[in-house]
């Protein structure tokens, strides 16, 4: 009987439009054999990050790529949103793809996905290194099945952000009660960053959502079935959301919204903000870049604030099929998820890599152990999004 590792991705099922070997028989114990020589004879591979801020890691694995394998690698940094348009406008026009390999939003798999853009390859189940894959990853990207198509390969985090000089260790919020709290006490020393314009915003929302919803409210606001505008109907007309519009009342009259992720994070640099809700890589970046303070820290609050992630996939119609497949296993190799996590903060989907295993002073700019991962939580992205937009409408402009 063929186990879950050996299981090959069945050819009869798959969209791939050039394929240049039986990708049906592939196995993670046969990958190499199989896909090394097509990819060799494909001699190229194309490449985009919708991440501005991750272009010298994708060219790192370019580096290591191309000393490893000879295969050429053509490297293009893209606007997601325009991406994805062009993309879905060449797969309906029945086009070979302009790129092999594409690191994408780790939300956009409903839209690519619902336009046939995602080739249906099985990448958890065939790739070599990505035997050590989180299985509560494999299958699905916030709630959205994907059968192993569509899997994250980078992973990252919310949170709150302190400057512990400023900050006192016993004064560290440890629940959205506490942050509310010491915002009272400190007027317009705490930054919540817009949920419109900044994903740490959003993510926070969602997250306090989670925390002040029970029963059947919280099963509707975590509910994956529902479409974007079945969320923000329902987030428009529920009262369940009401303990969050009155938590955001009093914290905005004494916190400041920011414009953005990186504005919360200048103004904390800055001294003007002591405290605010941020991402865990962006932090690793700018304190690389001496943009914040070293005394900066990091928390999640309980019941948990929502973990987020960027895939890598094959489109459909990509014409370097076996060379897009060994550039998407070395991104998943242990070596450098390690290297990728010491040097941006950026988390891995892999089991066995951990901030353990990277150096003291590096996981001080981490999120402590104690918090991560046991306060990560899985968003519902379209939810975050209605709840921004209705936020808009009942607390920012009454």
């Amino acid at each position: 009987m063929l186990t879950a590792a050996t299981v090959p991705a069945r050819g009869a099922e798959t969209n791939m439009k050039n394929l240049s070997f039986d990708l049906s028989s592939v196995t993670r114990e046969n990958f190499y054999d199989i896909v090394v020589p097509a990819a060799k004879a494909e001699g190229a591979v194309t490449m985009y990050n919708f991440a501005g801020s991750f272009g010298d890691t994708w060219k790192e694995l370019i580096r290591r790529f191309e000393e490893t394998y000879g295969i050429k690698v053509t490297y293009s940094d893209v606007k997601g949103d325009q991406a994805n348009q062009q993309l879905i406008a060449v797969q309906a026009a029945g086009q070979d793809s302009p790129v092999d390999v594409y690191f994408a939003g780790g939300g956009g798999y409903p839209l690519l996905s619902s336009k046939g853009v995602v080739g249906k390859i099985a990448l958890t189940k065939i790739l070599p290194n990505m035997d050590h894959y989180d299985p509560v990853l494999s299958d699905s990207v916030f709630g959205k099945p994907h059968g192993g198509s569509f899997p994250l390969v980078h992973l990252n985090q919310t949170a709150i952000g302190y400057d512990s000089a400023v900050v006192a260790a016993s004064d560290v919020p440890r629940t959205f009660e506490d942050l509310l709290v010491w915002a009272e006490k400190n007027p317009k020393r705490v930054g919540i960053t817009s949920p419109a314009k900044g994903g740490s915003g959003s993510g926070f929302l969602y997250s306090l959502a989670l925390d002040r919803l029970t029963g059947d409210c919280k099963t509707q606001l975590t509910d994956t079935r529902q479409s974007a505008q079945e969320a923000e109907d329902w987030a428009m007309d529920t009262e369940c959301l009401d303990p969050v519009w009155d938590y955001y009342r009093r914290l905005l009259a004494v916190a400041e919204l920011t414009n953005g992720n990186a504005d919360t994070l200048n103004l904390i640099n800055n001294r003007q903000l002591a405290m605010g809700t941020v991402w865990e890589d962006q932090v690793m970046t700018f304190l690389g870049t001496k943009q914040l303070p070293e005394t900066m820290r990091l928390t999640l609050l309980e019941k948990g604030q929502v973990g987020s992630g960027d895939a890598m996939f094959v489109p459909a119609n990509a014409r370097h099929v076996a060379a897009a497949l060994l550039l998407i296993d070395l991104a998943m190799s242990k070596d450098f998820q390690l290297w990728k996590l010491e040097t941006k903060a950026s988390r891995s989907p892999r089991t066995d890599v951990t901030s353990a295993q990277v150096p003291a002073d590096k996981q001080a700019q981490m999120l402590p152990a104690s918090v991560y991962p046991r306060l990560t939580v899985t968003p519902f992205w379209d939810m975050a999004t209605a709840l921004s937009n209705v936020l808009d409408v009942k607390v920012l402009n009454q």
